[in-house]
Parts: C-alpha cells; structure tokens; sequence
C-alpha cells in the first residue's frame, strides 16, 4: 500500500474556513465565536491515526507577510542541507511540516505536547532563514528547487518518520495545490450548521483552480455522519479526475 493523503478541514455551510485572508483564524477575534459555539471540534490527525500533518505558512502568519530577514551565521553550503537534529528527532512522535520556502514564519513556539514543527523549504529559500530555522532547532527539509515540490516533500516526510498517511489541514490554497498535483486521496470535512456570508473569507480549496485554466474536479462521497453537535462529517474519495477529462 502506498502514500495516503488527506485533506481535513472544518469549515462554515458556505465553505469558510477562516475570516480574512489577512488573519489566521485561530487568532482572529470574528472567528473566535465559531470556535465557542459549543461544536466538538474533530481532530482529524487523532481521527485518522496520523504522525505527520501538513500545514501552510499561511495558518500561522498574512498571506501578505514577507519572508524574515537574518544574518546567516554559518556557511550557506551547510545551510541547503537537511536539518533533521537528533536531539529533536527523537524526542517527538507527531509532525507538523510547514510549507514555507519563503522563509515567513518567525517561530517562537516550536512544540505542543508530542507535536513538533518541521519546516519544508527549498533551495530558493533565504540563507538567512535557514539559519534561523537551524537556531531555533526547528527541523527542516530541502525539497524543490525554486519553491517547495510538494510530490517530492511527501515522499521525503513519508521517508523521514517512516509513515504511509499524511494529513493535510492547511488552507485552500496549500489543499487545492495538492488537488490541482493529484496527490490527494481523500477529503474530509467537518460542515458546521453556521453561514459566514463574507466572500472575501478564505475557504476549503481556493489554489485548485484560481485562473479556470482546468474543469472543476468531481469527488465521490465515502461517508456522511450527522454529529451529535449539530455538525456534518463527510468523507470523499478524491480519485476521480477532473469534470469533463478521460480517466
């Protein structure tokens, strides 16, 4: 059996998964009273079992904020190598890979629990973020050349902590990336009994299609589960190819 991977988002009935592109939403005060409106909140990595989730940069900072700027302080040739630091590496069960060879997250909290951060950079990004990286001990891993390969920063993660499932709860645009590549198997979705109602809000797959340049993709449903909460798990396969294509 090879690679499985999953996209998993909570999101509004009309598709928001956030309220503004400009704030993450677990920092956002007008997405605060959907996180207390008394729903159970799936964690999708406890649900599926998995030790490696996938984020974007865009869930810890703007989508309009710049790359860091620091000093290297050691040889940029050493830099565009692997960091993956023992001490780190075995201390911790789950992974959170970042996807961010622009070099944008300023990390100051690095684990929660047995969670740790891994970022996925390429060898584009800033010499000086690497080292950043490198002083903070956040693991890292050189996986493209002018910006991240995600097909390759999958089989490098599936590699590196010896794993065939990697869920996915970044933003639409890291998720519609991954579905525009065909490298998603499934998509989950937790639907709450809420309506947003803002257009600019971002939601569950805005990097698919963002020019129209291809057909809208067609899912078929595995699962629906109404919830005790109120809420909707579905659960859809996502191997069918795109409206109006030959498989």
């Amino acid at each position: 059996m090879g690679l499985r991977v999953i996209t998993a988002n909570t999101m509004t009935l009309d598709g928001r998964i956030a309220a503004s592109p400009s704030v993450p939403s677990w920092q956002d005060e007008r997405w605060r009273p959907i996180l207390e409106a008394g729903f159970q909140l799936i964690d999708f990595a406890d649900l599926h079992g998995a030790s490696v989730i996938l984020e974007g940069s865009n869930s810890f900072v703007a989508r309009g904020a710049g790359g860091i700027d620091v000093i290297p302080s050691a040889p940029e040739g050493e830099l565009y190598e692997d960091y993956l630091p023992t001490q780190v590496i075995s201390r911790f069960k789950r992974w959170m890979a970042v996807v961010d060879s622009r070099g944008r997250v300023a990390w100051q909290h690095t684990h929660q629990d047995d969670t740790h951060v891994l970022a996925l950079v390429s060898r584009r990004t800033s010499a000086g973020y690497l080292a950043f990286l490198r002083e903070r001990e956040v693991p890292y891993l050189v996986v493209g050349e002018d910006r991240v390969d995600l097909d390759l920063a999958l089989r490098r993660l599936c590699e590196t902590f010896d794993t065939k499932l990697i869920v996915s709860t970044a933003g639409g645009i890291l998720n519609g990336a991954l579905l525009r590549a065909g490298l998603v198997d499934e998509v989950d979705l937790q639907v709450l009994p809420i309506v947003l109602g803002n257009g600019e809000a971002p939601s569950v797959f805005e990097g698919y299609n963002p020019d129209f340049a291809v057909p809208p993709y067609r899912l078929s449903l595995l699962e629906r589960q109404a919830r005790a909460d109120g809420s909707l798990l579905l659960r859809f396969a996502a191997g069918r190819a795109p409206i109006g294509t030959h498989e």
